[in-house]
């Protein structure tokens, strides 16, 4: 439930935006692109159909890797990062469990994946599917006329589609676990005993106690689209790796996950704000110190 913001104070963020962080929005999908990709993919496609009622292995197989490049690539490519912009949900943490046991804290705010774009989940489960089809006949075709020496990048190929179908699938499965209540959804959540790392089936529970430093890492940025893939890692006093927190592709923007984190575990005197909507108004504050005043109630 996250709270509206008009008329309140903007604070200034309490810490800096990480190096090599980006605060953006998408970069526009141009018409012409959208087309060529599309000529490229219905081209192969009807390419590979072709070839496989021609009885041309040969053909088929390196058409079909292009129809499987060229189908990834597109999902890849309109899959845009920079519109984060959300609040955490304030929920009861009944909601984020199967309530086979009480959880440690009454309410948290909760941070959800947003889950893999249509063009991701879709592309990457077509791709491997009709690749996986197309790639299994070529290795019965092989194996039919004598040539099983054209296993050896077949099966590679195969197993390569196969893997795609299921990177989509899991894409899918996110996507509806992240977009009811109704589910058991996906993302982290912080409340008054520390942080929770909520995955399809499990869940990662560390208590403010044993966090001493919170740190900011990165692991790729795209100079073109602004796309970044950030993390944050908890560690104990001994450098103890408690948790390395992949935090794109939140609803929320990274900055304010981290930040949101960091403050909590560097000021247990207000940790009492935690699971109220105090604390809301705070991260709301921040987010608009942030992210602009232009963000609205979007939260």
């Amino acid at each position: 439930m996250p709270t509206r913001a008009a008329g309140r104070p903007v604070l200034p963020p309490p810490y800096p935006l990480p190096e090599d962080w980006r605060v953006g929005t998408p970069a526009r999908i141009r018409a012409w692109t959208v087309v060529a990709y599309s000529v490229v993919v219905l081209a192969s496609g009807v390419s590979v159909v072709f070839a496989v009622l021609a009885d041309d292995v040969g053909s088929a197989t390196w058409r079909a890797f292009v129809f499987l490049a060229a189908t990834a690539g597109f999902g890849v490519h309109f899959e845009r990062a920079g519109g984060e912009r959300d609040l955490p949900e304030l929920l009861n943490a009944v909601a984020l469990t199967r309530a086979k046991e009480r959880p440690r804290d009454s309410w948290v705010h909760f941070f959800r994946e947003r889950g893999a774009g249509a063009w991701l989940s879709g592309c990457f489960t077509a791709a491997g599917a009709i690749g996986a089809c197309a790639f299994g006949w070529a290795v019965v075709r092989s194996v039919m006329v004598d040539a099983a020496f054209a296993l050896i990048w077949l099966i590679p190929l195969l197993l390569l589609a196969l893997v795609l179908v299921l990177a989509g699938v899991l894409a899918i499965v996110s996507t509806w676990r992240a977009a009811s209540f109704g589910r058991l959804p996906i993302g982290v959540g912080i409340g008054p005993s520390g942080v929770t790392r909520y995955y399809l089936d499990d869940t990662d529970d560390i208590d403010w106690s044993r966090i001493a430093r919170v740190a900011p890492t990165v692991s790729a940025v795209d100079e073109k689209t602004g796309d970044f893939t950030p993390s944050v890692e908890l560690r104990t006093a001994d450098d103890e790796l408690l948790l390395d927190l992949n935090i794109s592709g939140f609803r929320a923007h990274a900055w304010l996950i981290y930040a949101s984190i960091r403050f909590w575990a560097e000021h247990p005197e207000a940790r009492h704000e935690l699971g109220t909507t105090f604390a809301q108004r705070r991260m709301d504050s921040w987010r608009r110190g942030m992210l602009g005043e232009s963000v609205g109630d979007r939260g």
